[in-house]
């Protein structure tokens, strides 16, 4: 199933995150965004609660589930943006408009004209904004998915309020070392992940996990006890870390 928003980690591991993860499996996937992880493991049978902390990310969804067809009119109302700076601005106050329905309208706008796919951040780019982009969003109907909204920014503090499920998921990304992250300009949807700390949860959370990064060499390092699988360009497992895009890490 694809998602109506442009991804901006796009992943290529989902036949084996499949192989992984049963049918009929609970998913608690975390740092939602886009979701054509999420949603494609839904469409095949496994039952996903995409969490994330961020408010305007849970209501662009809630809006959309509830009816596409109006996020769909009001976005193409706002385009074409003929003017950059109209855009850039558009980026910093969109949050701030009163409807949510017009949020989430131009939630998806910025994202389809985004060069990054971020919705507060990136170059004007409106190709992406076109009739098949639009045709996703109408058509959008997940089964077997539901989005939570936590209660606290702190994605730790989330992951331990979950209780026994069944399986849980981190699409996390790119891997940083977290420096000179105090004062970092975030926008209204982006989050930040102290990835030292996220392992050293997981390394006492009793439930089965799944983290996603892109290729980043510390990661073997960082989890030399867990079981880690290469991805290729291709998605295909492979045991040549030249050819290397991504890795899954489990503990199982």
């Amino acid at each position: 199933m694809k998602s109506p928003i442009k991804e901006n980690n796009r992943f290529k591991c989902l036949t084996e995150l499949q192989r992984m993860i049963p049918k009929g499996s609970v998913v608690n996937s975390f740092l939602f965004f886009a979701g054509n992880l999420e949603f494609n493991l839904a469409k095949s049978g496994r039952f996903v609660i995409a969490h994330t902390h961020k408010y305007v990310i849970s209501e662009f969804w809630q809006c959309v589930m509830e009816d596409p067809s109006r996020v769909v009119e009001m976005s193409k109302f706002l385009f074409p943006i003929e003017d950059p700076n109209m855009f850039y601005i558009l980026q910093e106050n969109w949050p701030k408009y009163r409807d949510p329905y017009v949020r989430a309208a131009l939630f998806f706008l910025l994202n389809r004209c985004s060069d990054s796919g971020w919705i507060s951040a990136g170059k004007l780019e409106q190709r992406n904004f076109n009739p098949i982009a639009l045709s996703y969003l109408s058509h959008f109907k997940p089964k077997n998915f539901h989005i939570k909204l936590d209660p606290v920014e702190d994605l730790i503090e989330n992951v331990k309020e979950v209780g026994e499920t069944d399986f849980l998921l981190f699409p996390v990304g790119e891997f940083s070392y977290n420096f000179f992250e105090h004062g970092k300009n975030k926008g209204h949807e982006m989050s930040t992940v102290h990835h030292k700390n996220l392992c050293e949860t997981l390394k006492t959370n009793n439930n089965r996990w799944v983290v996603i990064y892109k290729h980043h060499p510390h990661l073997f390092k960082l989890y030399k006890e867990y079981n880690i699988s290469m991805i290729d360009k291709l998605g295909k497992t492979t045991t040549d870390q030249q050819q290397c895009e991504e890795v899954l890490i489990a503990n199982f």
